[in-house]
């Protein structure tokens, strides 16, 4: 339209300038005019006059063809681009007419073009090759648009008051060992060991965590026209269930080929069970059993061993997420959920435990209990023949604690001390959803949960702010109860390590969610929807994942502790990614807040 109104505004002003006899090129005259009119260029400048000439072209080219020469935007140098060869534009569009939906990308058509177009038109002259950016223009010009096809919005709650709480207090964990652990050069990646003062170890991260990819997986952003839409399979096709660690130092938790021959070599009692911590099922009905923490415990032992084999007179920091699978207590737990008021029944038996010292002192004429062994279950020669053997119940486990149980009583008054509060309630309600939420996520079934246990789960409950209102919060808050350790945890310390859980919502700190990237991203462009493929695929991803890279993705998540512990929120943390890619800290906050506003 501006090339057009050009050639007419000029056409009018030469007619004008050709009635003046003073004016002996009208044309160039009024071409330059119309230019500098239409900001083009300047006076005394050079910088309108191509605008002008071609607005003279455009006159003849217009009279004789009767429309305007096609354009050349995006031509080089003013020569066509390979794309303008009727040959080559050919060839790219028959190539995308046979592919199917969902696996046109600008990497596989770049390689096509440059190994199987180009050479078969014989162009194969210098700078006869295109580019991955060259074929996303080239797709764009064609009628193609990235478009996410994934379903469902994500909702957390990263910022809740509870959860940064929570993070607070894991980086202050961290910030504990940091100096017990080896740095690594921005640069070269190459490590810097510690300074440890005698009898110090050095201390490594060893995050965990589980994926599941299914068989139809496909690429979450793809290349379609305006009028497509893939047509997606029916479901998510089989699950493939991932448990695995990495390590900073060493990448992935395995043995390379040379200490697998080493091993095999040992005599088969000294040698290690299991040489890769990283384990694989294929869940489902009449398959694998879907993973639990039984399983996880297994895996634990091996991933330990594998640890101190590659890892000598080192301690590991095995980090895991927070969820109620890797929490979990033994069966024979300090756990007032498993318990009733009062005894037998369907409750657990829960093993001996010391009554705490710091409960309330008795009163006079009372006896202290504080520091006496206490037993959960009544002994086989008990009086009362329907108690022998029997779990004791919230009660009687109170009431042998005496000091605690009067002191319940006097604050009850005339009323007799309930089992479980409705407040009480509401929280243990919420505790419920979040494992039926954690349960569906880590079994692939997260389309079956109920909107109201993801509301729950999400739900901010604060703690009842009567700390003696019944007989379960009473007991929860014992020190002996309260301070029960989990399963992992228990296991991990009697073997000289450290344990720790991420805060809910921060997949960001734990490393090992990038690898999931990397070999989901890979798994995508080569699967083709088959779970025979996908078995052998799963792995090989997997394993194209250098240490290297494992090293990266650690360093990035340092930088997010780093930005976290200085105060910055989570839009402030994802601005300072940007800007600080190959660092394992960020700068100050006040410059990062600066450059947000500059």
């Amino acid at each position: 339209v501006t090339q057009l109104t050009a050639v007419l505004e000029y056409a009018k002003l030469r007619d004008q300038y050709q009635c003046h006899n003073k004016c002996k090129r009208p044309g160039l005259s009024a071409s330059l005019a119309i230019a500098r009119r239409m900001g083009k260029g300047r006076i005394g400048k050079k910088k309108g006059s191509h605008f002008a000439r071609q607005i003279r072209r455009n006159e003849a080219y217009l009279l004789k063809h009767r429309h305007l020469p096609p354009t050349k935007e995006g031509a080089k140098h003013g020569q066509y681009t390979l794309l303008d060869n009727e040959a080559v534009l050919h060839g790219v569009r028959q190539y995308l007419a046979a592919q199917n939906l969902s696996t046109i990308t600008p990497k596989h058509l770049c390689r096509h073009v440059n190994n199987a177009i180009l050479p078969a038109l014989d162009l194969t002259r210098k700078n006869a090759s295109i580019s991955e950016r060259t074929a996303v223009n080239w797709l764009k010009k064609l009628g193609y648009s990235c478009k996410d096809v994934k379903k469902g919005v994500y909702h957390d709650g990263h910022e809740r008051p509870d959860v940064i709480e929570a993070r607070k207090k894991y980086l202050e964990q961290i910030a504990q060992y940091e100096r017990l652990m080896c740095k690594y050069d921005n640069k070269t990646m190459e490590p810097i060991p510690p300074t440890l003062a005698p009898g110090e170890k050095e201390h490594m991260l060893v995050p965990q965590d589980e994926c599941l990819v299914n068989t139809n997986d496909s690429p979450r952003r793809q290349w379609l026209k305006a009028d497509q839409q893939p047509l997606k399979k029916k479901g998510n096709g089989r699950g493939i269930h991932i448990s695995d660690w990495i390590c900073e130092r060493s990448g992935q938790l395995a043995l390379n080929e040379e200490q697998i021959a080493a091993q095999a070599a040992l005599p088969e009692e000294q040698r290690l069970k299991v040489t890769d911590a990283r384990k694989i099922i294929y869940p489902g009905k009449n398959h694998d059993a879907w993973w639990n923490l039984d399983q996880l415990m297994e895996q634990m032992k091996h991933a330990v061993d594998i640890f101190e084999y590659l890892h000598p007179e080192k301690v590991a920091i095995w980090v895991f997420d927070c969820s109620s699978a890797h929490e979990g207590l033994a069966v024979d737990a300090l756990n007032v959920n498993n318990m009733n008021v009062n005894p037998g029944g369907k409750q657990r038996h829960l093993r001996t435990t010391v009554i705490p010292m710091n409960n309330p002192p008795p009163k006079p004429g009372r006896i202290d209990t504080r520091g006496q062994m206490q037993t959960m279950v009544y002994p086989e020669d008990h009086p009362d023949p329907k108690l022998q053997g029997k779990p004791k119940g919230m009660k009687a486990v109170l009431q042998e604690r005496e000091s605690v149980w009067d002191e319940l009583t006097t604050r009850c008054g005339a009323k007799a001390p309930v089992g479980k509060c409705g407040d009480c309630s509401k929280s243990q309600a919420k505790k419920d959803a979040e494992r039926r939420v954690a349960e569906a996520e880590a079994m692939g079934q997260e389309d079956a949960l109920a909107d109201t246990d993801i509301t729950q789960a999400d739900e901010l409950i604060t703690a009842p702010s009567n700390d003696w209102c019944c007989m379960h919060r009473v007991l929860s808050l014992q020190d002996d109860f309260a301070n029960e350790k989990p399963l992992l945890q228990h296991y991990l310390e009697s073997r000289g390590h450290v344990c720790l859980f991420l805060p809910k919502f921060h997949c960001e700190l734990n490393p090992i969610e990038m690898l999931w990237g990397y070999a989901k991203y890979r798994y995508r462009m080569a699967s083709d929807g088959r779970f025979t493929t996908a078995r052998t695929l799963v792995p090989q991803c997997l394993d194209m994942c250098d240490t290297l890279t494992i090293q990266r993705f650690f360093r990035k998540t340092w930088r997010y502790m780093d930005s976290y512990a200085k105060g910055l929120d989570a839009k402030q943390t994802a601005f300072a990614m940007k800007k600080y890619r190959s660092h394992r800290r960020i700068g100050l906050p006040s410059e990062i807040i600066a450059l947000m506003r500059a």
